[in-house]
């Protein structure tokens, strides 16, 4: 029965397309199967030193640039693959060459020596290896963020550009839940996974939709969302190109901004030069009758009509700047020497027991080229509603810091804050969160922004007060 077994053993060994040499960690040969034997043309091998046989050598094949396979095997007991270029009267061969250790018994230890020459294999290694450096280089340098997900819902892939757009470094979101990058009110993702996973039925596959997603910092944004999947082998990997388009909605919404005030601002430029000359009769008329008039309760209604005249001409006053197109009078100024004094004349208006002005100015920032007079309109403005919002005092903080491309000026208030919807109408024209007011002094404020090439938004939740950043150019 054994001779059957071995014997059946050498002609497997034999009919493979493979030499195969059994040796000990002597390096002796102890088998050789019918190609080894043929291509190295040495019918009596027992007993001989593998490299004898294989190169011709007295002594072991291992140098810095060829190290020996069989060596590193019996000195590690783990299978070794390598590929030697042996040179003949053909030319130069790559071989592979593949060692496994074997052991028979406790007493006796043997290696199988397995090679074959391999035509372009290592033309093929470097090309996958030449693949793979491209493909990561595709990846690191794509400004879309580019992350894949396997059936377990759990992140494998995630490149530069995810990294910058999501906030989390590639140590700290590989092997996380992709949960953590959708908000909570999307539910849990991976039940959509699952359900696509057992019908093969694709909803949004192959198309490009626009979501939310989350930050590491907790900040909602819009994304555009493309996902594909690949099954290779019954392991499936979904991948999502994501694009980052909040700067493209802010854009839009500024645009959208610009084109309401424009058509307001011609209906109101017509409606305030229809009112101003009546006005300016009832007005006159009103000051002529009260000084004829004794009677005092007369005098009162008068007076009541002269207030209410007045009032409206400061409207249309208001008006005239939001209507106008703005001629900006520009010169290299100071911006912190600008809310000094804006900060000095709103401590003499408002009681200091009630209200405190501190101002945090980084000397690091710039000089810009501005129009000063328009701009302490703007900080005017943004204060007042700051006090205002404060109806049982608080403090009003203004920070100036340097800006990428000039500087940036933050009004912070401890007032009542704002909600989602407010900050989305704050500057159109005529919206107001207060019974008085025009509604007028932020849209103002926008346009003289805007005019300076600058940036204006506010930040804020009901009961933590608001925020307001502005962002002017240098130039």
């Amino acid at each position: 029965m054994k001779k059957i077994k071995k014997d059946f053993l050498k002609y497997l060994l034999d009919i493979i397309d493979y030499r195969v040499a059994i040796v000990d960690k002597e390096m002796v040969i102890h088998y050789g199967n019918k190609r080894f034997i043929t291509d190295y043309g040495i019918k009596n091998i027992s007993g001989k030193k593998c490299y004898e046989v294989i190169y011709g050598n007295k002594g072991p094949c291992n140098t810095p640039t060829r190290p020996c396979p069989l060596i590193k095997a019996i000195k590690t007991q783990q299978a070794v693959r390598t590929i030697h270029k042996i040179e003949d009267e053909k030319g130069v061969k790559d071989i592979l060459i593949e060692v496994y250790p074997i052991t028979y018994d406790e007493q006796c230890q043997f290696y199988a020596i397995i090679s074959t020459q391999t035509t372009g294999y290592q033309d093929l290694i470097n090309k996958i290896r030449t693949a793979e450096e491209r493909f990561k280089v595709i990846l690191d340098t794509a400004t879309d963020a580019i992350l894949s997900i396997n059936k377990e819902h759990k992140i494998i892939l995630f490149n530069n550009a995810a990294e910058r757009i999501f906030g989390y470094s590639k140590e700290e979101i590989m092997g996380e839940d992709l949960n953590i990058l959708v908000p909570s009110y999307y539910g849990d993702h991976s039940i959509y996974v699952k359900r696509f996973l057992k019908t093969r039925r694709p909803n949004i596959m192959g198309k490009t939709v626009m979501l939310n997603a989350l930050r590491k910092n907790g900040e909602e944004f819009p994304i555009e969302l493309s996902l594909s999947y690949m099954e290779l082998n019954g392991d499936v990997t979904f991948t999502a190109i994501i694009r980052d388009v909040s700067g493209q909605k802010q854009m839009e919404r500024k645009l959208l901004q610009s084109e309401r005030l424009a058509a307001v601002g011609k209906a109101v430029a017509h409606v305030a030069h229809e009112i101003k000359n009546p006005l300016m009769i009832i007005g006159g008329f009103s000051q002529q009758i009260k000084n004829h008039i004794t009677d005092e309760k007369s005098l009162k209604k008068i007076d009541m009509i002269l207030d209410e005249v007045a009032r409206l001409e400061r409207l249309i006053a208001n008006l005239g700047d939001f209507t106008k197109e703005y001629r900006l009078i520009k010169r290299p100024s100071d911006i912190n020497s600008v809310i000094n004094d804006v900060l000095k004349m709103m401590k003499e208006i408002y009681p200091k027991d009630r209200y405190a002005f501190v101002a945090q100015l980084s000397k690091d920032v710039p000089e810009i080229i501005c129009d000063p007079d328009k701009l302490k309109q703007v900080f005017i403005n943004i204060i007042t509603n700051a006090v205002q919002a404060m109806e049982k005092g608080g403090t009003v903080t203004v920070i100036t810091e340097r800006w990428t491309e000039g500087v940036q000026i933050m009004i912070q208030d401890e007032g009542k804050g704002m909600s989602e919807e407010e900050l989305l109408h704050i500057f159109e024209p005529f919206y107001t969160t207060r019974d008085s007011g025009s509604g007028l002094g932020l849209a103002i404020s926008y346009r003289i922004v805007e005019a300076h090439k600058g940036e204006i938004k506010a930040i804020s939740s009901p009961g933590k007060g608001t925020t307001f950043i502005i962002r002017l150019p240098s130039i």
